[in-house]
């Protein structure tokens, strides 16, 4: 008798993460290593090899945040921080496929971040009201003599 093995095929697929891992570190604009044969020139030797993105370490700044941020970015990243405006500008134009998770992460600080300076300035814009202009005699005494 035969052992039996189940073959899990249908869980390959979902056991991997929903980015590579490289793309989990830092702002990699959607690039991933890439695969693929390095041929010879004379006999058409084929040797398989990868392609890595050209990422860089920089430090980058955040508006929202008030500081700069070091992140790993790749060239092609940079050039559409550059384009759009800012870090921030990229990390809320961009979709979550070309962002990955640590874009993802960022989006939602920027996001927090925004919330709080909105809610601030709101608050500054408000006038502050007297103690005394809230009494019903204090409001009285306002009608009667316009």
């Amino acid at each position: 008798m035969s052992a039996f093995r189940p073959s899990f095929v249908c869980l390959k697929a979902t056991s991997r993460a929903a980015y590579p891992k490289r793309i989990q570190t830092g702002l990699y604009d959607g690039r991933a290593v890439l695969s693929g044969n390095a041929v010879g020139e004379t006999f058409n030797n084929k040797t398989r090899r990868t392609w890595l993105p050209n990422s860089q370490t920089k430090q980058i700044w955040s508006e929202a945040l008030g500081k700069t941020l070091r992140l790993r970015v790749t060239t092609g990243a940079l050039r559409t921080i550059d384009k759009v405006g800012g870090l921030d500008a990229y990390l809320f134009r961009m979709r979550p496929e070309r962002l990955g998770e640590k874009g993802m992460e960022l989006r939602k600080l920027v996001q927090e971040a925004h919330k709080v300076a909105k809610t601030e300035a709101r608050d500054a814009r408000k006038p502050a009201s007297s103690p005394a202009s809230t009494t019903p005699a204090a409001a009285a005494e306002a009608s009667t003599s316009v």
